[in-house]
């Protein structure tokens, strides 16, 4: 592994193991297709570049395609429900993930906190989990990141809820939940003092060492081995 191989090595250092109830196996067969679904974050790609680095150089005998990116900036969750019947399910996809809830979020911070915002957004959540698993799809929702780098931050602060909406729909849905807000939080304690950002360019979009936590926790949910994940040179 060279210099540029210490990345992944560095990321998994801070992120740190994966939780109990990961895979302890690798989930994908023989050419499984991911589609990845979100918002700017998603639009942007870094996360799913890194992901496909990983599954292309660990993995080259599965002939994994690469994930199919349908992100669109400014995107709410009821903006996605809208679309994922032709973006997601006509494509038929082995998983889906399924990333959104900063924008519901951000967008809304000049207004007070609205239950009934809160509430659609759970509903077109649970939609869209139930229309990927009447077509077979399994699905991985990534809890929403970051609305700042400050845990204390207003947008934060509302941001748990939605968090915890999803936390409960994977529960009664049993599908795969991948934490990213907690692993970002975590991963704030260390955060080298006076950085205001460090692993956003602005509280909510990723720069390299973003995307690739995000990565990583998307990799152990799907049961790659985290020697297999630090073996492995980040896309250029």
């Amino acid at each position: 592994m060279g210099e540029v191989g210490k990345f992944f090595a560095m990321i998994l250092a801070l992120v740190g193991p994966p939780p109990a109830d990961s895979p302890k196996e690798f989930q994908l067969k023989p050419g499984d297709q991911i589609v990845a679904i979100g918002d700017s974050i998603t639009q942007f790609g870094g996360y799913v570049r890194d992901i496909d680095a990983v599954l292309a150089k660990q993995y080259p005998e599965l002939k994994i395609p690469a994930i199919i990116n349908k992100g669109i900036s400014g995107q709410k969750a009821e903006d996605l429900v809208a679309r994922f019947e032709k973006d997601v399910v006509a494509l038929k996809p082995a998983y889906v993930t399924i990333s959104i809830g900063i924008n519901d979020v951000w967008h809304r911070l000049g207004q007070p906190h609205d239950e009934n915002v809160l509430a659609a957004y759970r509903t077109n959540v649970a939609k869209m989990v139930d229309m990927a698993q009447k077509a077979g799809i399994k699905v991985i929702l990534l809890t929403p990141t970051l609305c700042l780098e400050d845990p204390a931050s207003e947008g934060n602060q509302r941001l748990a809820k939605y968090v915890q909406a999803e936390k409960q729909i994977a529960a009664e849905k049993k599908c795969q939940v991948v934490d990213l807000n907690g692993i970002f939080l975590a991963a704030l304690k260390q955060k080298p003092a006076g950085q205001v950002t460090w692993l956003t360019t602005d509280g909510v979009h990723m720069k390299p060492m973003g995307d690739a936590v995000m990565a990583v926790g998307i990799l152990q949910a799907l049961g790659v081995p985290d020697a297999k994940i630090a073996a492995t040179d980040p896309p250029k």
